[in-house]
């Protein structure tokens, strides 16, 4: 299957150029096209197409141009140009021929007839000038050239001129927005309203030669407008307009529309309130810039009112300029007004700051007395508790010393007695010293040597003697009495409460708590099972996290009911890691188990 013809149409009309692709497209040829003469050309370089069908009026370069331009192409001169025009004379066809066209096809189309036409041009159709009239249409074609390049060259020099002009504007434009930066930065750091406005008024003056220049702005309370006008190297205040004037009320309505100018507020209703309140005059060219507000939305934050010489109309440039020099004004009042707010606030913040310190420094020292005297309090009853622990392993000294002074000395009751002395001295000396250190540990702690199941017994016993294990079995598996590490007593103290807070805060009370040490592989474990209920497992997930109770607020698992891990689990981490410790924790059986694993150093083992 041989492929489609290609068809360049060059075109400026789409609808002519829609009626030509659909006539020719059902006749099966393939169909392309341009809007314009040069894309035409750069299009014919690049399809090399059967047929070039030329729009003559074409914008740009011409239909005429165009032929010319693809007669010149060597790799294009043997492609049949036939001319698409309205054109009835003679000679403007003669013309289109000697341009470089092989024949013309008279517009409008004929819808019956075109398919055949451009056939009979495809099969070598060409129509040529009447013998002896070339000179004469060559002369017609060269007329034609220069009035088009004449009237090409007008366009360029009233195109130039209306650059030439809006560059002037431009630079007037650039140097007015230059003076404005450099006004807003010099302003940045000033505190005082009226100076403010003083500056921005007579910078605004200077770049449009006013005679006159009214600013008003609404009080905080929205009651009237206060108001400035420019005169001579400086302002001075005007009555204040009543925030129920007509002129206010009927610019409410309209601020957002932009700046009133001319002609315009002259036909307006504000010209004449504005009059009376002697905003401008009669004749002049006046402007008035209405300023909405930005933080209240509907209401009118002020206006500016502008009048010169009735032969000096506002051009667009200044218009644009008026309103940056008023969004200027606008911006910088109210953040002058919040800085000198901010600086009262601070002041006053200051104060208070200095009140609630001397308050607090004296809520601090009545804490640290009521915490004393709680602390008194504690171990006051933790010392009777002590007391009543005491009495057994005492009476137990006093009856097997008494035993042995009736007995055989290396007898086998003997050695009992001796044993059970010894028993109970280390039950006393083990809890003096836990005590000791649960009464000083807050003032000592200073690192040393610690045997850790050797401390952990001493806090559990702490512990059962506080009362926090109430009727549970305790079951202690001592695995590692050598263990030691280098470390404050504190931190593994606070580390075995917390790990014995949660084995015993699940919602259904443990009846045991599972003590069990143990050291592998150079390792330390401490691990405590309970069968307190099983932890959800997004909150296992969590255990270590911190502030999850923070997130659990807001989660199914936190109702009541439902275990969660101790609150304290992460500080416990934290804690331990400067041991080289980790903790773990999964559920186990009807409980969890919670473990401790700290690495010992190879003499600590």
């Amino acid at each position: 299957m041989s492929p489609k013809l290609k068809i360049l149409c060059i075109e400026d009309n789409p609808v002519n150029w829609r009626l030509v692709q659909r006539l020719l497209g059902q006749a099966g040829y393939d169909m392309h096209w341009a809007e314009e003469g040069l894309q035409g050309y750069q299009m014919a370089v690049e399809l090399k197409p059967a047929l070039v069908l030329l729009d003559i009026n074409l914008p740009g370069l011409s239909g005429f141009e165009v032929a010319t331009k693809l007669r010149q192409n060597a790799d294009l001169n043997g492609i049949p140009i036939i001319a698409l025009t309205a054109k009835t004379m003679k000679i403007d066809r003669e013309t289109a021929l000697v341009s470089g066209c092989d024949g013309y096809i008279s517009k409008p189309i004929d819808p019956f007839q075109f398919t055949s036409q451009v056939e009979a041009y495809l099969g070598g159709q060409r129509d040529k000038v009447d013998q002896g009239r070339e000179g004469a249409v060559l002369r017609q074609f060269s007329q034609q050239i220069v009035e088009h390049l004449e009237a090409r060259l007008k366009e360029t020099q009233e195109s130039n001129r209306k650059l030439q002009e809006a560059q002037e504007a431009l630079e007037i434009r650039n140097r007015n927005l230059s003076r404005l930066l450099a006004l807003s930065q010099s302003i940045v750091a000033e505190p005082d309203p009226r100076s403010l406005q003083t500056r921005i008024l007579g910078r605004a003056q200077e770049d449009l030669g006013l005679k006159l220049l009214h600013a008003f702005h609404v009080q905080a309370d929205g009651g009237y407008f206060e108001g400035l006008r420019w005169v001579e190297a400086g302002s001075e205040m005007v009555a204040p307009i009543r925030g129920d004037h007509i002129l206010p009320v009927r610019l409410k309505r309209v601020m957002h529309e932009g700046p009133i100018i001319g002609e315009h507020l002259l036909q307006s209703p504000f010209w004449d309130p504005g009059l009376a309140l002697g905003l401008w005059t009669q004749p002049s060219q006046s402007l008035l810039l209405p300023m909405p507000h930005r933080q209240v939305e509907g209401e009118l934050w002020g206006f500016w009112a502008l009048s010169r010489e009735a032969d000096r109309p506002f051009l667009p440039y200044e218009v644009e300029l008026i309103a940056l020099i008023g969004g200027l004004a606008q911006v910088t009042l109210q953040n002058a007004e919040l800085i000198f707010n901010l600086s009262e606030s601070s002041r006053a913040l200051a104060s208070s700051y200095e009140i609630v310190e001397s308050a607090y420094m004296e809520v601090h020292q009545a804490q640290a007395a009521l915490s004393q005297r709680e602390r008194q309090a504690l171990l006051g009853d933790l010392f009777q508790k002590m007391t009543k622990r005491l009495q057994a392993p005492v009476s137990t000294l006093q009856v097997q010393s008494s035993a042995l002074d009736q007995m055989e000395q290396g007898s086998g009751e003997w050695k009992h007695s001796v044993a059970q002395i010894k028993d109970s001295v280390d039950q006393i000396a083990n809890l003096v010293k836990a005590l000791t250190r649960r009464v000083g540990k807050q003032e000592n702690a200073r690192p040393e040597w610690i045997h850790l199941d050797e401390l952990l017994a001493q806090e559990l016993e702490l512990i059962s003697i506080e009362g926090h294990l109430g009727d549970r079995d305790l079951r202690f598996e001592i695995g590692a009495p050598l263990a030691k590490v280098f470390g404050i007593y504190g931190d593994f103290s606070d580390t075995i409460t917390e790990m014995v807070r949660h084995a015993l805060g699940g919602p259904t009370p443990s009846p045991y708590l599972l003590v069990r040490t143990r050291v592998s592989e150079g390792k330390y474990h401490l691990e405590m099972e309970d069968e307190g209920g099983p932890i959800p497992p997004e909150s296992l997930s969590r255990a270590f996290e911190p502030f999850s109770g923070l997130r659990e607020a807001h989660q199914e698992d936190s109702v009541l009911g439902v275990r969660k891990p101790a609150p304290g689990l992460p500080s416990c981490v934290q804690l331990m890691s400067s041991y080289r410790a980790t903790m773990d924790i999964k559920n186990f059986g009807e409980g969890t188990r919670l473990d401790l694993s700290l690495l010992l150093d190879t003499e600590a083992v």
